[in-house]
């Protein structure tokens, strides 16, 4: 039907090359051309459809079929993984060829998906790479939508919970690291935790300043434990008595005691 109305339409397109292997989209005309296929180093084929006569007798064809009829009420979604891993394993043989009647929708859109997993495109970047290739695709409505919904699960299955990386370096003085996405967070800390987070990234191990005036529960806090912290001057040996008003008095000069002696009768 396309070739009476496009002139540049063929049986097959070469859509991804996968080293000297290459990924084609084509129509049942090109999976029953065996000299084609041959002359391509064709090993896989894949047809996504129903009702087409198409058998392998001799060896050397890897061949599948996934009967679905181009429809947009057909679960074209539930193939996607199982094609994926056939394309994956086709390309390490050989070049590979995914096929339906006309080479328009449903090959189509196994192609799309595979692209979508394997180059991490979006739908829409995927799809504009294989109508470059085959000018003549147009997924069904249905098929589009479960496309779609099939980017939402690849994007959902790379999302990785963010977390501290701890370093298991017992020498790494920094002993943890952030994430990018984590310094972000950084602005939304006090003053003291903004502190504590650069110094600990610079690998400096000092407590933070505490610079902030509203701080005051915090100033008062380290006052009041600077002044029972122990000197630790050493200034010898000294004498402690107490006076009559129970005052602490300190003698720094070491002298003994005066020893008075009585006279014995």
């Amino acid at each position: 039907m396309f070739r009476l109305f496009d002139s540049s339409y063929q049986q097959m397109n070469p859509i991804y090359e996968e080293g000297d292997n290459v990924l084609w989209l084509g129509d049942f005309t090109a999976a029953l051309d065996r000299t084609l296929l041959e002359s391509k180093s064709i090993k896989t084929v894949l047809t996504i459809a129903t009702g087409l006569d198409i058998a392998y007798r001799e060896p050397g064809i890897n061949h599948k079929v996934y009967h679905i009829l181009d429809s947009e009420t057909a679960n074209i979604g539930r193939l996607f993984q199982d094609t994926n891993t056939q394309i994956i394993e086709g390309l390490k043989r050989g070049s590979v060829l995914v096929h339906c009647a006309a080479g328009v929708s449903r090959s189509a859109s196994v192609v799309i998906a595979y692209l979508m997993k394997k180059k991490g495109l979006a739908f829409q970047e995927a799809f504009n790479f294989v109508k470059k290739k085959r000018s003549v695709i147009q997924p069904n409505y249905g098929f589009i939508q479960q496309l779609r919904n099939y980017e939402k699960e690849i994007r959902i299955g790379k999302k990785e919970p963010l977390s501290l990386k701890i370093s298991e370096n017992p020498q790494d003085a920094k002993g943890w690291q952030m994430t990018k996405t984590q310094d972000k967070k950084l602005s939304g800390l006090n003053i003291v935790g903004q502190q504590a987070v650069q110094q600990r990234q610079s690998g400096l191990l000092s407590q933070p300043k505490i610079t902030s005036s509203n701080s005051t529960r915090a100033n008062s806090t380290l006052n009041s434990k600077k002044q029972f912290e122990p000197r630790k001057t050493y200034q010898g040996p000294q004498i402690v008595t107490y006076a009559k008003n129970n005052k602490l008095v300190i003698k720094n000069d070491f002298a003994m005691p005066e020893i008075k002696y009585k006279n014995q009768k």
